[in-house]
């Protein structure tokens, strides 16, 4: 092991004692291994040789790079620089390094991307009813719908509930460890906690065993991985002749639904757990775009024919 992967062993240590997520850890470290293999490219075998002009030949070769043909997006050029970033707020933290060279680094700007293959009403109900509720696992399948709709949680998020975050009585779920690593309170919703306790005595205690925590089991009574997740919302989908849907539909469809029902900003914000409320306010430009498409079809002067508009 050389002093490189040592320093990656220990980096990866100080992100999980600092609560980040396993996927978080998974990321960093990788792109903190791209960084490393730059450096041993430029002749640089110690990580205090590195100065303001070895990071900014990197993020220029991370500019530069491509893959299959084309070049590396915005948003997998933010997680480069933002890993190294990471790095050495640890090795100063940790006395590992002087200064920091990348503070003058700027991160690539993302386009802000309008949410996805939002549902409509008709179609969230059709996805709600596909699982059998005769069934302990399609009870169980019935309640993680009902929730990820209900809270508009994340996925990992999912994943990582224990029965000790449900609060059936005050109806509330806490998330720990969400984005971030931030804890978070948010409502369940009469129909969530309805079809949540309905899970947790008719069919939980015949998916997990004694003693197992996880709120969410598998038929072999394991802790649901994100693949499971997708594969099942997946399945309900095609079931509810819903084509285009991902792990994340449900969620922004819960955001979009509750701002149509004139729930203010700041309050979606806080049930998804975003660090800013820019990220929040891309809901309104779903609305803006919904609008947009009204007046085209609707509005005499954005046709050029003139008929009466049916709605």
């Amino acid at each position: 092991m050389d002093k490189y992967d040592f320093l990656l062993l220990k980096f990866a240590e100080y992100l999980a004692i600092n609560n980040f997520s396993e996927r978080t850890i998974a990321n960093y470290t990788q792109n903190v291994r791209y960084f490393f293999e730059y450096l041993k490219s430029q002749g640089i075998e110690n990580i205090m040789e590195a100065d303001r002009q070895t990071v900014s030949g990197y993020q220029a070769a991370v500019y530069m790079q491509t893959f299959k043909g084309k070049p590396l997006s915005p948003v997998t050029q933010r997680g480069r620089i933002n890993a190294i970033k990471a790095l050495y707020r640890y090795l100063i933290k940790n006395n590992l390094a002087h200064y920091d060279p990348t503070s003058s680094l700027s991160l690539p700007k993302c386009p802000s991307r309008l949410p996805r293959n939002i549902l409509s009403k008709k179609e969230v109900g059709r996805l709600l009813s596909a699982p059998s509720l005769e069934t302990p696992a399609g009870l169980r399948d019935r309640a993680i719908l009902e929730l990820f709709y209900a809270t508009g949680v994340r996925t990992s998020e999912l994943c990582n509930l224990t029965i000790n975050d449900i609060d059936l009585n005050g109806g509330e779920l806490r998330i720990n460890q969400g984005k971030n690593a931030k804890d978070r309170i948010v409502p369940l919703g009469e129909a969530a906690r309805e079809y949540l306790e309905a899970y947790l005595k008719e069919a939980r205690p015949k998916l997990a065993g004694p003693g197992n925590l996880v709120l969410f089991a598998t038929k072999s009574g394991r802790k649901f991985r994100r693949s499971d997740l997708s594969a099942i919302l997946k399945k309900y989908a095609e079931k509810a002749g819903i084509k285009k849907f991902s792990p994340y539909t449900l969620r922004h469809t819960c955001a979009t639904h509750l701002l149509k029902g004139k729930a203010g900003i700041r309050h979606i914000q806080q049930l998804l757990g975003h660090s800013s409320v820019a990220t929040t306010q891309r809901y309104t430009r779903v609305e803006i775009a919904d609008l947009k498409q009204v007046l085209k079809r609707c509005h005499p002067r954005s046709r050029k024919e003139i008929d009466a508009c049916e709605i």
